[in-house]
Parts: C-alpha cells; sequence; structure tokens
C-alpha cells in the first residue's frame, strides 16, 4: 500500500499507513519517505517541486507527532506554506508554521457502524438492561489490563460488560497476569472481533449497560500509542447507545467532547474532574472510584430521569453523521487548494 500519491502538483502522504509511530517521530521519517517516492518515480530532488498534503485520517497523529516529517521536508526546500496537514487529533492550528485543519469528529465514520446500527431499529427506550457498566477494551495493553483489573476490583462479575484482548493478539505474559485470575482474552460476544466485526456487532449485550466507561486510543502509559486528545468511533458510539458516558483517556479529552456540543452530564459524574488529573495512575484511580460511585445510583431510574438528554446526544450523532461528509469535504479542499 503506498503512502505516497502523485497528482497535479501535489504529493498527498499518508503518513499514518503502515508507518510505525517511533519512525514518524524520528529522524528515521526521511530515508521512510526517499522510499516511498522512489515507489512512485521520484527522488529526494523532487521534493520541493510539490505541495504536499499530509492527511492522517484514522490515526491521533498530532503535531509533535508531524515535526519530523515537517523538517525533512522543509530541509528539502519545501516552503513552509506548501507543508499542509489535515489532524484528527485535537490540535490548535493556530499557532502552527504551516497550514492546518483539525477535524476532530472525523471518527464518527470509522468502520461504518451507524449506518449499520440504524438498520436494527432499536428500541432504546425499552431495551433490556441487565448490567451497570460496560468497558469495551478490544486491543490489549498494560495500562488497559490495570484499568481492567481495577474494575475487578470494584464491581462484581454480574455488574460489568467487559472485553480485554478481543483482537486476536497474542500479548506479553505480564499482560496476561495482570487480570490473573480471570481468564484471557475477556470475551462478550465471540473469541476474536476483525476489522469489520468490531464495528457491525448483530447483538445488543453492549447496550444493556447505563453507563459506558470508554477506554479511547491515546493513552500515557503505553508505548508505541498515540499522546494526543484524539476522539474516536468509541465516544460517538456510547451515545448512539443512549448511555451515560465517562472516559479513561488522557487528559483534556473530556472538555473537547463537550465542546463538540455533546451532554457529558457533569452533574452526574462531579464535572469530570478527573479530566484535568496530569497523572495517568492518579486519574486512573478517581475513574474507577466515580464508576463505582455512579453505578451504586438507582440507574433505572436516573436514565428515565434524564431520558430526554440521553436523547439529545442521540440526536447530535445523526446531525453530525448527516453534515459531517460534506463538512470535511469542504474543509481539506479549502486546506488543498487554498492560498497560503
Amino acid at each position: 500500500m503506498h503512502r505516497a500519491r502523485l497528482q497535479d502538483n501535489f504529493i498527498f502522504y499518508d503518513a499514518w499507513k503502515n508507518l510505525e509511530s517511533d519512525v514518524l517521530r524520528s529522524d528515521r521519517i526521511g530515508h521512510a519517505v526517499i522510499e516511498d517516492l522512489a515507489e512512485i518515480g521520484l527522488t529526494k530532488s523532487d521534493i520541493s517541486k510539490y505541495t504536499w498534503i499530509v492527511d492522517l485520517k484514522p490515526e491521533g497523529i498530532d503535531q509533535q507527532d508531524i515535526n519530523p516529517l515537517f523538517r525533512f521536508l522543509t530541509a528539502c526546500g519545501v516552503p513552509a506554506s506548501n507543508f499542509r496537514v489535515a489532524f484528527s487529533a485535537v490540535v490548535d492550528v493556530k499557532d502552527l508554521p504551516y497550514p492546518a485543519i483539525c477535524l476532530p469528529d472525523r471518527l464518527i465514520f470509522n468502520g461504518n457502524w451507524f449506518m449499520h446500527l440504524e438498520h436494527y431499529h432499536i428500541n432504546w427506550q425499552q431495551i433490556e438492561i441487565t448490567h451497570r457498566l460496560v468497558c469495551l477494551m478490544r486491543r490489549p495493553s498494560i495500562g488497559r489490563g490495570n484499568l481492567a483489573k481495577r474494575l475487578l476490583s470494584k464491581f462484581k462479575r454480574d455488574e460489568l460488560i467487559m472485553t480485554f484482548g478481543t483482537n486476536g493478539v497474542d500479548p506479553s505474559d505480564d499482560i496476561k497476569q495482570l487480570i490473573w485470575p480471570q481468564p484471557y482474552p475477556m470475551i462478550v460476544d465471540r473469541p476474536m472481533a476483525d476489522q469489520v466485526f468490531q464495528h457491525r456487532i448483530d447483538h445488543d449485550f453492549f447496550y444493556r449497560a447505563p453507563v459506558n466507561l470508554i477506554v479511547e486510543s491515546s493513552s500515557q502509559i503505553d508505548p508505541n500509542t498515540w499522546r494526543s486528545i484524539f476522539i474516536t468511533e468509541k465516544t460517538f458510539k456510547s451515545m448512539a447507545w443512549y448511555q451515560f458516558p465517562l472516559w479513561y483517556a488522557v487528559p483534556g479529552l473530556v472538555s473537547e467532547v463537550r465542546s463538540l456540543g455533546f451532554d457529558v452530564f457533569d452533574d452526574l459524574f462531579q464535572n469530570h474532574s478527573y479530566d484535568q488529573i496530569q497523572d495517568p495512575w492518579s486519574r486512573m484511580t478517581q475513574v474507577v472510584l466515580l464508576a463505582r460511585r455512579v453505578c451504586n445510583l438507582d440507574l433505572d431510574t436516573l436514565r428515565k430521569q434524564h431520558w430526554h438528554r440521553l436523547q439529545n446526544n442521540a440526536q447530535l450523532i445523526k446531525e453530525i453523521h448527516t453534515t459531517g461528509i460534506s463538512r470535511h469535504s469542504e474543509e481539506l479542499d479549502r486546506l488543498i487548494y487554498g492560498n497560503f
């Protein structure tokens, strides 16, 4: 799969595609770029002839991650105005030395899950509630394993809908030991969730808990993960599933979700004060304690009491889904063809 694509006076460079994060974040990116150019018949001497469009699409690459690429290309003669980036992570583009846009709601389309969900015409108000908390962690990691262990220490098994390690990748023994004596992987639906099935579930297990602890993709603990504020489909799904959301993520993520217009139920979750805690272990502790406190409440009554607010969040998902593609396309066209 080529990362570089030549079109007219532009090189479109998919820095997210099959490129290890430690390469992207280092001077080794230059070697990767030269190899990618060779695949389309160009050499290092051609770099400065084109405007570079770096569209980061499904990944949480931020301005820190992309800086080595920017430095390499400008050292090869590309003017800063000809290096243009579309971030999916939350980035303050005003202060960057190059043109950029930020599309933080872009991952709502990842996997086309919403259209699949709509197909089932679920009666959300009448759905059977069997558990208190859902926490889905398909990818295993040290951070997620510790979160699973802490949840298991605070919740009875029949209160939790939790997955861990269902991506079919065999992790280190350290990760398996973290959740011992619980089985690995932790399975709700089937042994493995492939890239299609993870988005297109054909059951309602995940919807049967009123509270969703969303474990976002970025992490301060796990190596080779994004450190950025990066809102993925996991967050948008919880809103479409009519659930009360709280997050284990990097600091500031909840604030960004709130800024998109979603009701994050600050009155139930103590204003999500954990969102400002910089130490990831302290934040994890506070999130688990808060989840336990809220899940001790009468959730059936809370769900009925705040149903109109849950509906508003689900309606906003529909609105973003309806307008997002055209809005994002307009922004990308402005980035590509604008005069900077």
